[in-house]
């Protein structure tokens, strides 16, 4: 049976092991000790199987809670006003990131940048980020991905003109982080409020109108 962990967390998880059972030859207590940071890295990289609701409501790109909702303008992708809504990654939920919407990836864009707090408003601006735009017909909506202050990588699992499914995986953030997600004003009603939990793939965000 698979287990829930992302792959990539194998390759660290192993040296962590190797340092901690390196650690049992000084003391078993020591040895022991030294178990904590690999299960902390582990839990960091759990992918848990989510059940998508029904309905076609976008869900949640990322588990954590919900900082903003706002109205802004898009120049990247949907050329427009937008509904945005930003979510924290805590050290303590999966970092796992999943479409709202299933749709054509329509819009990639890397740019590299600081890692500072993910609750500091500059760190928005200035952090390290992946965009993703998902698009069909008129409904479409763009993900951002924002490493944090410990966040080390980003990983984005899709490519241009990937078909994507309501809830699918496409990437994910290393540590502490922040997502965001980006509708058409005019055709979307948010339905969460600062503060709620949100889970990715599972949690829906609002309506289509």
């Amino acid at each position: 049976m698979k287990l829930p962990i992302d792959s990539r967390a194998w390759p660290v998880a192993a040296l962590l092991f190797s340092m901690a059972l390196a650690l049992c030859f000084v003391s078993r207590p020591a040895g022991a000790v030294g178990l904590f940071p690999m299960g902390l890295h582990l839990a960091f990289f759990r992918d848990p199987k989510r059940k998508i609701p029904p309905g076609d409501g976008p869900v949640s790109p990322a588990d954590g809670t919900v900082v903003e909702v706002s109205s802004v303008f898009d120049g990247r992708f949907l050329k427009e006003e937008a509904v945005k809504i930003g979510i924290f990654l805590s050290l303590f939920v999966p970092h796992v990131n999943r479409a709202p919407i299933p749709g054509r990836v329509n819009y990639l864009s890397y740019e590299p940048g600081q890692r500072l707090n993910a609750l500091r408003k500059e760190s928005v601006n200035r952090n390290e980020s992946n965009w993703i735009g998902i698009g069909e017909g008129t409904r479409r909506v763009l993900v951002r991905q924002i490493a944090g202050a410990i966040a080390r990588r980003i990983r984005c699992d899709v490519r241009l003109e990937k078909k994507v499914e309501r809830g699918e995986k496409v990437g994910i953030i290393c540590y502490g982080s922040r997502a965001e997600c980006y509708f058409p004003r005019n055709r979307f009603r948010p339905g969460i409020q600062l503060g709620q939990r949100v889970k990715a793939g599972q949690t829906v965000l609002g309506e289509w109108l």
